[in-house]
């Protein structure tokens, strides 16, 4: 995340801690790579290094896993509020693509109040920054809150890609009418000697379970392939430091 005491690692050293063998560039991640997988992989990295975290969905409007009742206003408050936090991380999946949200700024709507201080949120427009892992676009873009939104919101098979707003909205071949794969993913940094025990949401926690040395890239991890069981614990996934080193007194 850019903090902490313990150095940055690159892609493929992360890939080596995650159990993947080179070369990396003949593998295509689409097949097996989901929402839940990114939790996962977040998890194992994190017992890898002995680091409490905790990850959940920030904003879902459609599909499985959705954040019910939370509302693109209320998600942009906690977005902006969290990427001021250096305990906070987040990915956006977009169409066939994740990347990394990393800033934004509140623009006002009206020149007039470009100096006056503090805005209230309906007198601005937000942009997100939203950094680029490909080599084919640029490294950050500048996004509109409100087109991000769009994206979130539209239902299979309507689809808006946000790196290729000029598109417009389009629509897949696809037999699948409703649902919607894309969201933000909030990844967080735990202390856990802050909290007590009424802190946490506990009927959401997700056991953590060790994947096995067998567990490799043959079964997909998206969406439609998780089961029901599985679905239910998917609210907040924790890192398996909390379940071996908390007990509650």
């Amino acid at each position: 995340m850019g903090t902490g005491n313990l150095p940055p690692i690159t892609q493929e050293e992360a890939l080596h801690i995650l159990g993947i063998q080179p070369p990396f560039e003949e593998i295509r991640f689409g097949p097996f790579t989901g929402n839940t997988t990114l939790m996962r992989w977040f998890r194992q990295i994190n017992d890898y290094f002995h680091v409490k975290g905790c990850s959940y969905f920030l904003y879902k409007p459609h599909g499985k896993y959705k954040t019910a009742g939370e509302t693109a206003s209320g998600a942009l408050t906690k977005l902006t509020q969290g990427l001021r936090d250096e305990s906070m991380a987040y990915i956006y999946h977009c169409q066939n693509h994740y990347f990394c949200p990393i800033g934004f700024e509140a623009t006002p709507i009206k020149p007039s109040k470009a100096y006056k201080g503090y805005l209230l949120q309906q007198d601005v427009e937000h942009w997100i920054l939203i950094g680029e892992p490909s080599r084919k676009h640029p490294t950050i873009h500048c996004k509109k809150w409100a087109d991000i939104v769009t994206d979130l919101s539209t239902q299979n098979p309507e689809y808006l890609d946000i790196r290729h707003l000029e598109r417009g909205l389009q629509y897949r071949k696809t037999k699948k009418v409703g649902g919607n794969l894309h969201c933000i993913i909030a990844l967080q940094r735990l202390n856990w000697h802050r909290f007590g025990p009424w802190n946490f949401p506990l009927g959401n926690v997700q056991e953590a379970q060790s994947p096995s040395p067998t567990q490799g890239l043959a079964k997909s991890e998206s969406e439609d392939n998780i089961t029901k069981k599985q679905h239910g614990r998917l609210g907040r996934s924790f890192s398996a430091n909390f379940h071996q080193v908390s007990v509650w007194r």
